[in-house]
């Protein structure tokens, strides 16, 4: 013996194709907007972080060459920053391991945005004064990376990598 309830349901009946349709509708705007998001992500950013990645594994071992090379020279090379209205100033201080300044280089400060390489700026850093450089370059606020490349007659002898906030 059967017994009737009393639920009634008001609107319509969920049926399977009811629920087909609202699966298939759902799935198909996460895919919608996966894909747009993705498009926009490969548009603005392309992955790479050098120009030449090839290149620049190939030349891996020179480079551990080079900084092998670096540390034989036992400088010191000292970083002072200051923030002017709008520019950021560095000197650059290089002495020998004997402690006298070391003059007759060429210096260039390589400032990079890690966010964006549009707002990336090179500078050469003028002697002032016998073992001392300075550059400066307006930069936009927020967290910088310094590369710091001393060379002599187009050869690298110093490279170092600082970072700092620019507020």
């Amino acid at each position: 013996m059967r017994e009737e309830s009393d639920y009634h349901p008001a609107g319509r009946v969920l049926t399977g194709r009811m629920v087909l349709l609202i699966l298939v509708g759902f799935f198909g705007v996460m895919l919608i907007v996966n894909f747009i998001f993705a498009s926009y992500a490969v548009k603005t950013f392309s992955g790479l972080d050098a120009d030449n990645p090839y290149d620049t594994g190939l030349a891996y071992n020179k480079e551990i060459a080079a900084a092998k090379a670096q540390q034989t020279l036992r400088w010191s090379v000292d970083l002072n920053r200051t923030a002017e209205s709008d520019a950021t100033q560095i000197t650059v201080s290089v002495k020998d391991k004997d402690g006298k300044p070391v003059s007759g280089l060429d210096a260039e400060l390589n400032f990079y945005f890690p966010a964006t390489r549009k707002l990336d700026r090179q500078v050469a850093a003028a002697p002032i004064a016998e073992g001392v450089y300075s550059g400066a370059a307006s930069l936009h606020h927020g967290r910088w990376e310094l590369e710091l490349t001393l060379k002599r007659n187009g050869e690298r002898l110093f490279r170092s990598r600082n970072s700092f906030l620019v507020e």
